[in-house]
């Protein structure tokens, strides 16, 4: 039997969620380009701006729809409960006039309008269902794949990838063009919906650690774990054979040089005995000579300096040519560093002859200026949050700070590693004139831009600016989601974005996480999938996805939940890997699944936060 009381209530809430959502035209203009996605956000924003969990439960006990999934369509889900539950008490419905003067989208315009928005970026059959969610998938291209003739592209093109995505922190314009010349063979053999696209990555204002000192630091050699090649190389050695320059690139062995004289008693089989630093011994069996180099195993880790002896039954060798080594800074809980100039080396902290620190350590900041940014009191991270600090001081151009996160046992601080600050308005653009070279570089290839560090409206509109000066406004906007402040603006960039014809939003998770808080990223990336289905603007999922397969072809089991979870974007981002092609079966047959169970989860209409501070 109907509670009529109960559906008396629900309507006279229902009508006065609708006058609030009539509010959002004004100041709408029904010429603007994406005029209806802009007023179904601005819906949004006024239908999340108060607590709808009590009406919500009304209409889940009338078993009607309880608005959790109404985000794309927010004044047309309120205008059908509201005939529903009119209809059921014999009132009077909406009429066509006044329907008409709401001017928002039918929920199946709505919907319609999101599965354009993401063929547009992301490709699609115009003719495939509306209601199954297809989500694309894009993977990062490694250097290999401008040297390969294809073959890379081809064999994850035919895994399912339908983005490939070029990172300009990475490689060269010949490599970008490489990639992208295989890419444009495959899509000439492509139907028009199945095209291949490409995004390519554009680098922004990394804020990272600088250079430290060099100092004649023992070299270690080996591992305690199992064997380790080592390369060993004639004293004087003069120029480094091909082989060793190639090993040496690729992390590969390490190298010992010896003298002439030992050198030419090498022949594989022979054993090296290292005396290292310390007193303590290791053994090296060659295993291969050639003119100018041999390679060996060594059995264990040894660090060596010039004072170290390598010997061979009655030939004996100092250790030569040992590199300069960046000075080691462990930071523990409590220590102090200090955060300097770019063009002033890092240094570990200076100590008296008891120990006491006279001096605390330092690293240089590549954010020019830094210290007229931060404040007393804030945080900062480095290194994907390894490291956390609260500044404590700030002079003219050194910032001096609190180590307040850091391993037991110390954390190493190295150089080039990411610093975030959550805590500070950095009034920085996002679009560099690096980046700008790079853009004109790669425009008659790529389709859409990711546009790092983006934190406001202005950072999308410098991009729309620029691409409209260089008449590349087909090209696709995608900020990149990454810091606290991107977050915080979203509706304005939101609304940035909706005056491009193709745009989409990248939550950048890594970053993200550290800038907002690893226990807070989970209910954030919701928050912002949610946004974004209002503004009809699809999303990617990226960092870290299912990265333990990448790697090793064995999915943790949070992974698996987590790429489950990613199918609510329209496109997933996989990080470059061995075992990719594994990967992109595992994460089709996951999405698989999970699409043919769920479209949109229901949710409920508490009251969001993040952006309360715009009303």
């Amino acid at each position: 039997m109907l509670d009529k009381s109960l559906m008396q209530s629900a309507l006279e809430q229902l009508i006065l969620l609708r006058e609030e959502l009539l509010t959002a035209r004004s100041g709408t203009e029904p010429s603007h380009l994406r005029y209806q996605s802009l007023l179904n956000l601005r819906q949004y924003l006024i239908l999340r701006s108060k607590d709808w969990t009590q009406l919500q439960e009304k209409l889940f006990l009338l078993s009607l729809s309880s608005l959790g999934r109404s985000y794309a369509h927010v004044a047309a889900s309120v205008d059908t409960l509201y005939d529903q539950l009119a209809s059921s008490l014999g009132l009077p419905q909406i009429s066509e006039e006044e329907m008409a003067a709401f001017h928002h989208l039918s929920i199946a315009a709505a919907q319609e309008t999101v599965a354009a928005n993401s063929r547009v970026l992301f490709g699609g059959d115009v003719s495939q269902s509306r209601v199954k969610q297809k989500t694309a998938i894009m993977v990062t291209l490694p250097s290999i794949a401008a040297e390969d003739d294809g073959r890379l592209i081809r064999e994850l093109s035919h895994a399912g990838v339908n983005v490939f995505r070029i990172n300009t922190a990475h490689d060269t314009a010949a490599q970008w063009q490489a990639m992208a010349n295989s890419i444009a063979e495959m899509n000439a053999r492509r139907p028009s919906h199945d095209q291949l696209k490409i995004f390519v990555d554009l680098a922004g204002p990394k804020i990272r650690t600088g250079r430290l000192r060099r100092l004649k630091l023992p070299v270690l050699l080996g591992s305690n774990k199992r064997e380790k090649p080592v390369t060993i190389l004639p004293e004087p050695a003069q120029t480094r054979p091909e082989f060793v320059e190639r090993a040496t690139l690729r992390r590969m062995p390490a190298e010992l040089a010896v003298g002439q004289t030992l050198f030419e008693t090498l022949e594989a089989g022979n054993i090296l005995k290292v005396a290292g630093v310390n007193g303590k011994h290791a053994k090296i069996v060659v295993t291969q000579c050639e003119s100018g180099h041999a390679v060996g195993v060594i059995s264990k880790k040894i660090a060596v300096d010039e004072t170290s002896i390598v010997f061979n039954g009655q030939e004996r060798s100092h250790v030569y040519h040992c590199m300069e080594q960046p000075d080691t800074i462990r930071l523990f809980k409590g220590d102090r560093l200090c955060i300097t100039a770019s063009d002033i080396l890092g240094r570990s902290a200076e100590k008296n002859a008891a120990g006491e620190v006279r001096s605390p350590a330092s690293i240089p900041c590549t954010l020019e200026g830094l210290a007229g940014y931060v404040q007393p009191g804030e945080r900062i991270f480095i290194d994907d949050g390894k490291i956390g600090l609260i500044v404590r001081e700030t002079g003219e151009d050194t910032v001096l700070c609190e180590v307040v996160q850091s391993k037991p046992a110390g954390t190493l601080l190295k150089e080039e590693k990411g610093i975030n600050l959550p805590d500070t308005i950095l009034e920085i653009p996002a679009l560099t004139e690096t980046d700008k070279d790079h853009l004109l570089t790669v425009r008659h290839f790529v389709d859409m831009l990711g546009l790092s560090f983006c934190q406001n409206a202005k950072d999308v509109q410098t991009l729309q600016a620029f691409l409209h000066r260089h008449d590349c406004e087909s090209i696709g906007i995608v900020p990149k989601i990454e810091t606290r402040q991107g977050v915080l603006n979203m509706p304005a960039i939101l609304e940035a974005l909706l005056l491009s014809e193709r745009s989409g939003v990248m939550i950048a998770r890594g970053d993200l996480a550290i800038e907002t808080g690893f226990e807070n990223l989970a209910a954030i990336q919701e928050s912002l999938l949610d946004i974004c289905s209002a503004a009809h603007i699809p999303v990617i999922w990226a960092t870290q996805v299912l990265e333990n397969q990448m790697k090793n072809n064995l999915p943790s089991r949070a992974e698996i939940t987590d790429a489950a979870m990613a199918g609510r974007a329209e496109c997933v981002m996989l990080n470059k890997g061995p075992f990719a092609i594994d990967t992109i079966g595992a994460l089709q047959h996951i999405l698989a699944q999970m699409h043919h169970g769920f479209l949109k989860n229901r949710q409920l209409l508490r009251q969001e936060r993040l952006w309360s501070h715009l009303s």
